[in-house]
């Protein structure tokens, strides 16, 4: 128990990186069923994916003798998924009267979202693993009634952490080779309540957008290689931090390996 020695952990050997930060990300995406490479082929199924391999606060160094000592696995712990209800009244004044909010029973809509998992990939006869399917683990269908007022309607909630803990099941990621580290947090389709069908079209005299506010509660690791500017100068006097009487020009800063950890949060600039 390094941390608890002397002077407060800063014996010999103790720890000084070891804290995992805690992050909301927050996004907003309009959903939309238009193929932009095709005018024929609608595509009502949205896949949200995320990059793993990536660092939110990366200020660490690939400088040898180290490489890439800055990347930390980005892991999305926790996420929320949210859409804004259509206006609950028709403006067949304000906007064509092609689109579907015309009446109450109109712009009502049912989203249907999932959370993707997949077993490990099937292993065929020739010793080349097959794609994974993804396959529902997490499921929430939701109703989204029209309004005046303006709020947002949860549609899926997620605790990544507790889906994937048991190793039965893992995450969906990225099985065409473009990127490995795209994980996909979640699916969703927006479809009639009555039908089941899909609620807009491709059809581009239906122009509505419905926006989308996604929440995700990110555990960030520091890195174990990190950077910050500084300088150690060396002068003749206290008077004059940055002169020297023998001529010494000061350098300003460089980046410098340093030991970085998180020690407490501030709100000290508002």
């Amino acid at each position: 128990m390094y941390l608890s020695g002397r002077a407060g952990g800063a014996s010999t050997g103790s720890v000084t990186t070891h804290t995992e930060l805690g992050l909301k990300v927050t996004d907003f995406f309009d959903y939309q069923v238009m193929d932009p490479g095709s005018s024929t082929v609608d595509q009502p199924v949205t896949n949200y994916m995320w990059s793993v391999d990536q660092n939110l606060f990366q200020n660490g160094t690939s400088t040898g003798p180290f490489t890439d000592n800055e990347r930390t696995f980005c892991r999305p712990r926790r996420l929320e998924v949210y859409v804004l209800p259509i206006k609950g009244f028709s403006y067949s004044d304000l906007a064509p009267s092609a689109t579907p909010n015309e009446t109450n029973a109109d712009a009502q809509f049912t989203v249907q979202a999932q959370v993707p998992g997949c077993a490990t990939p099937i292993v065929t006869s020739g010793g080349v693993p097959g794609k994974p399917r993804a396959l529902a683990a997490d499921t929430q269908v939701t109703n989204v009634l029209p309004q005046i007022d303006t709020f947002w309607k949860k549609v899926l909630s997620c605790n990544l952490q507790k889906t994937f803990q048991s190793g039965v099941m893992r995450p969906y990621f990225d099985s065409t080779g473009v990127e490995a580290t795209s994980m996909c947090l979640f699916q969703m389709q927006i479809v009639k309540p009555t039908t089941g069908t899909s609620y807009l079209t491709g059809d581009q005299s239906q122009p509505l957008n419905i926006r989308v506010k996604v929440v995700v509660h990110v555990d960030q690791p520091i890195a174990t290689i990190q950077n910050a500017k500084l300088a150690v100068f060396r002068n003749e006097s206290f008077l004059y931090p940055t002169t020297n009487q023998n001529g010494s020009v000061y350098p300003g800063t460089v980046s410098s390996y340093v030991q970085t950890d998180l020690d407490k949060v501030n709100n000290h600039m508002r």
